[in-house]
């Protein structure tokens, strides 16, 4: 794990006492681990994977296994102009029909609860790895939640930038966007770096899944929060 969007002592911790980490089922756990796993495994990491075949064949596979079922690709978030990260996520599909019936791709966003910006397997987030990069991959995501934060006035603040193996969450309500993410590596978690990764994918579960961008039936406040 890495980043500081969440409080250290939360995360080794003080999580243990909130229900969603007290009620989740170790057996759910398993089978998760093992679709995260098969997911990963059929990737040809080795031959280099691009970015479309990263994207097509692990991480959109992966995001729909932690439960995001309606998403829209490649929608612009300029009514002039072209800025469009490469997924939005919905926390149900009557949220994204509402999006739909806007002709304008911008005005979707404010039914979304998470921008997503993917990159190829294991490709560096915080620094420019090729000639044909504008900018590092985290300040390409920051880009897209400012804009984002701006045209749904608030309502969209979530981002998700990830390169297959490491899933970072970003918050645009953060006192430093850039530097307080929430990073988990997928990779290592699930055994590929020889590690026992349990506890932190538990927290992918329920820092990455849909229900925690949804405010809770008895408390208003989201996992999140």
């Amino acid at each position: 794990m890495h980043g500081s969007l969440f409080a250290e002592d939360l995360l080794a911790e003080n999580i243990g006492d909130l229900i969603e980490w007290r009620d989740f089922d170790a057996a759910g756990l398993d089978r998760f681990v093992d679709d995260l796993r098969a997911i990963v495994e059929r990737l040809p990491a080795d031959s280099q994977p691009n970015e479309s075949q990263t994207e097509n064949d692990l991480i959109w596979p992966i995001l729909q296994r932690l439960g995001w079922t309606s998403s829209l690709r490649q929608q612009n978030l300029e009514p002039r102009g072209r800025q469009a990260p490469d997924g939005l996520l919905f926390t149900s599909e009557a949220e994204k029909q509402r999006a739909n019936r806007f002709a304008a791709e911008w005005e979707r966003y404010r039914f979304g609860a998470a921008v997503v910006e993917s990159k190829r397997w294991r490709q560096p987030l915080d620094r420019r790895s090729g000639p044909d990069e504008q900018s590092a991959p985290s300040s390409q995501i920051l880009r897209y939640l400012r804009r984002a934060d701006d045209v749904t006035q608030g309502a969209l603040r979530w981002g998700i930038l990830t390169n297959g193996a490491q899933w970072r969450l970003y918050w645009a309500g953060a006192q430093s966007v850039s530097e307080q993410f929430f990073e988990i590596d997928l990779a290592a978690a699930l055994g590929l770096a020889e590690t026992d990764g349990d506890r932190e994918l538990t927290l992918f579960a329920l820092f990455f899944a849909p229900a925690a961008f949804v405010p809770g039936a008895t408390d208003a406040r989201t996992f999140h929060q």
